[in-house]
């Protein structure tokens, strides 16, 4: 019998190597909020391919949190219009000797501009979505569409929290943002 282990000979590679995303402006919480998530596979098998992340620039002064295993970026502080971070985010594997890659998130503070009049209207009267098991990390799994809007659109995920946290909205071709806890503009 013959057992063959993946060599590790591929490091992490994050979807995009710039982050850059609007957010609303936000009041402190009493909770860690998530922010955005970053993306990252590893071409690899088995534990070769497990990543971790963390924030190793950008976080001075302790505002951001990362979940290590959903790369998850949080923060319970308050963040004002007008203001900017930018993180330096590394994705690690676990294989030996370990591999590693990093990307960068911009965060742009915007003022949360007043609800909009104008209905929005969208393609389809409702859509439904299937995820298989073996579908990849942040493969698209379908596209919700809204006819041409004067103003930006915000809207909101709903469901419970852990599904919040794992929902991943591809970066819009015009205003680059996302969130995965809601309040998103597009």
């Amino acid at each position: 019998m013959v057992s063959v282990f993946d060599e590790n000979d591929n490091r992490p590679t994050f979807h995009e190597k710039i982050y850059q995303v609007r957010l609303p402006e936000r009041e402190r919480r009493k909770k860690a909020e998530p922010i955005y998530r970053v993306v990252a596979y590893d071409q690899d098998d088995g534990p070769n391919s497990d990543l971790s992340y963390s924030i190793v620039d950008g976080n001075e002064d302790g505002k951001f949190f990362i979940d290590p295993k959903t790369a998850v970026v949080s923060s319970r502080k308050a963040f004002a219009a007008g203001s900017y971070d930018i993180l330096t985010i590394k994705a690690s594997d676990n294989g030996r000797p370990q591999k590693s890659s990093t990307a960068r998130l911009h965060i742009e503070w915007i003022r949360r501009p007043a609800p909009s009049s104008v209905p929005l209207v969208f393609d389809e009267p409702f859509y439904n979505f299937t995820i298989m098991e073996n579908d990849k990390v942040a493969e698209i799994v379908g596209v919700v569409s809204l006819q041409k809007n004067p103003s930006p659109v915000w809207f909101g995920i709903t469901g419970a929290r852990p599904f919040h946290e794992m929902f991943y909205l591809l970066q819009s071709t015009y205003f680059k943002n996302c969130s995965s806890e809601g309040e998103t503009m597009a």
